[in-house]
């Protein structure tokens, strides 16, 4: 038997939950502050988020929604359209990779993983930053975004998880 449309967009709306937390979650970091230090002491919360839901939700959280989320970072950050783009895929592209071996790992060693993974994108990232502007940019400033994306880490997955047990169905649904 034929679903019928309203239970069609039922699916379709529960799949965009983890988008929709995640565009919030980045709303609020996005919150200007009036400290030239405490930008720099900004987390990827992008970078966090399609993480965690790519290993938990993946059918949930695909190409196109990390695209989202990279147009929306690049919108925010004023960097070459396009770059977060790209690399919130190639994020995908690894994150699912490494869930095959690694999705029923504890939270320290996802936490651990999520490190290697976010330490490798945003240093990908600085390089190809680095060629397009044509001067060296400095390691400072992106090392420090990166420890404090690794601080709020346990605050951004418990948030997800919460997202996860309370708002989304417990088995997955089919489109």
């Amino acid at each position: 038997m034929r679903d019928s449309w309203q239970e069609k967009l039922q699916i379709f709306l529960l799949h965009r939950i983890p988008l929709v937390v995640t565009f919030i979650l980045m709303f609020i970091f996005f919150t200007p502050v009036n400290s030239v230090q405490l930008n720099y002491f900004r987390p990827t919360i992008g970078v966090i988020c399609v993480y965690y839901w790519v290993l938990k939700r993946g059918y949930m959280f695909s190409y196109i929604s990390a695209f989202c989320v990279g147009f929306l970072i690049d919108v925010y950050s004023s960097s070459p359209l396009g770059l977060n783009c790209l690399f919130m895929m190639l994020l995908v592209f690894v994150t699912e990779w490494i869930g095959r071996y690694f999705q029923t790992a504890s939270f320290g060693l996802g936490w651990f993983i999520f490190g290697v993974v976010g330490l490798g994108q945003i240093l990908l990232k600085w390089l190809v930053l680095t060629v397009y502007f044509g001067h060296i940019l400095s390691l400072n400033e992106v090392m420090l975004s990166y420890f404090s994306t690794l601080l709020f880490y346990p605050l951004i997955v418990s948030i997800n998880v919460w997202v996860q047990d309370h708002l989304l169905p417990q088995e997955r649904i089919n489109e």
